[in-house]
């Protein structure tokens, strides 16, 4: 592989529109997000370990996690958040190395996560892309997207690491906070500087 690239941001500031623009290019893209829910599915040993930890009420009568009710713990207690953190990442971890191996002969993938500093990822990727809009438009998207109060939507903000940090951290920062075109060329950009 010659590059493996990760995109953060924070909750609700577009990093999605821009892996998947990115997946529309041809660019593999390795999804944190998705691999997380694949590895708490309904019979799983990551689902298990999470059931030992936060208790049986996580799991719905059907067999699978009860997101809603792990959220309202974990979002409001950084503790148990971090808690879920160490539960889970081991399982997270392994798979993103197994599609890192799969994808070994791609000139770029995309290693998207959205706690890509938190958990230790930059660590694992040649270059950095943070997402950014400004947090009156990040805290307005989060609330008409999770359909959440201003005062649940700014817990779940502060609860991730400032996304000021993570641009100062960034080799690459998209802007965010206008229409979609101008996010895209911003992207456009950036991807035609690494195909060079």
């Amino acid at each position: 592989m010659s590059k493996l690239i990760g995109l953060t941001g924070g909750i609700a500031t577009g990093k999605s529109l821009v892996s998947d623009y990115l997946n529309e290019q041809g660019i593999p893209i390795i999804d944190a997000d998705l691999i997380t829910h694949q590895v708490e599915a309904k019979g799983t040993a990551g689902l298990r370990a999470l059931a030992e930890v936060f208790g049986d009420q996580m799991i719905q009568t059907n067999g699978e996690l009860d997101r809603q009710a792990l959220g309202k713990i974990v979002f409001n207690d950084p503790s148990k958040l971090k808690r879920l953190v160490r539960v889970i990442d081991p399982f997270i971890r392994a798979e993103i190395f197994k599609q890192i191996d799969h994808y070994f002969d791609a000139p770029l993938v995309v290693l998207d996560a959205p706690t890509l500093y938190e958990n230790g990822y930059a660590h694992l990727v040649d270059q950095v892309i943070v997402v950014y809009c400004d947090p009156v438009t990040q805290l307005h998207r989060l609330m008409k997207r999770n359909k959440l109060s201003i005062v649940h939507a700014t817990k779940r903000i502060k609860n991730q690491w400032p996304l000021q940090t993570k641009c100062d951290l960034a080799d690459t920062i998209i802007y965010n906070s206008d229409s979609i075109p101008e996010t895209l060329a911003q992207v456009k950009t950036w991807l035609a500087s690494q195909t060079k």
